[in-house]
């Protein structure tokens, strides 16, 4: 009876042992899983770092990129401003030089070859041989030509395509001439610049 008891021991103690050991191998390899899975984990992070990392590294380029391309569009744009501005000035002067040389004719025969040639315009006489009175008609309107009645400049301004510039006139003239400037050929060539559009009367200020 004894026996059969130890006998019974004995087998417990083996399964206890091989339980033991069955549950030392499993506990090994779970270890070995979770320090295979820690590795991978810290192996995934490392990588993101990395892509972060570089991720902020292309956005610190990409904003000096972008910083540098918005001062270089500030220099361009400066220097189209002012190249603009020196293209207006010159063109300003121009129309105002053809106004000085209109100012300067001493015949209407002169006055005449600073007019735009366009349609609903032409000029008038009081007679064939082209003797004065006379004058220019602008679309329907007539303008006296009065030679040596033009003064100073009075004031300008600049609209699309136009100038307008507006004249003292002597003092018997009870206006001042305001000429709208435009580029057009003339009556006897045919050069494109700055010639009178129009001549428009204003009241003089009291």
């Amino acid at each position: 009876m004894i026996r059969r008891y130890k006998a019974y021991f004995f087998v417990i103690l083996l399964i206890i042992a091989a339980l033991a050991i069955f549950d030392s191998i499993n506990s090994s390899n779970v270890a070995e899983d979770v320090r295979k899975e820690k590795d991978k984990l810290a192996s995934k992070v490392t990588r993101l770092e990395k892509e972060n990392e570089n991720r902020s590294n292309l956005f610190v380029e990409v904003r000096e990129e972008k910083e540098d391309l918005e001062e270089n569009l500030s220099q361009m744009e400066e220097e189209v401003e002012s190249l603009r501005s020196a293209f207006e000035y010159q063109e300003f002067t121009a129309a105002i030089d053809t106004i000085e040389s209109y100012k300067a004719s001493q015949s209407f025969q002169e006055a005449t070859k600073f007019m735009a040639f366009k349609a609903g315009q032409g000029y008038f006489t009081t007679d064939k041989a082209g003797n004065c009175p006379c004058g220019f008609g602008f679309n329907g309107k007539g303008f006296e030509w009065i030679p040596n009645a033009v003064l100073d400049l009075k004031e300008f301004r600049i609209e699309k395509d136009k100038v307008y510039l507006t004249y003292n006139t002597v003092e018997d003239i009870k206006n001042n001439y305001q000429f709208v400037m435009t580029k057009a050929i003339g009556r006897y060539d045919s050069v494109k610049k700055w010639r009178i559009e129009d001549i428009k009367l204003v009241t003089k200020e009291k």
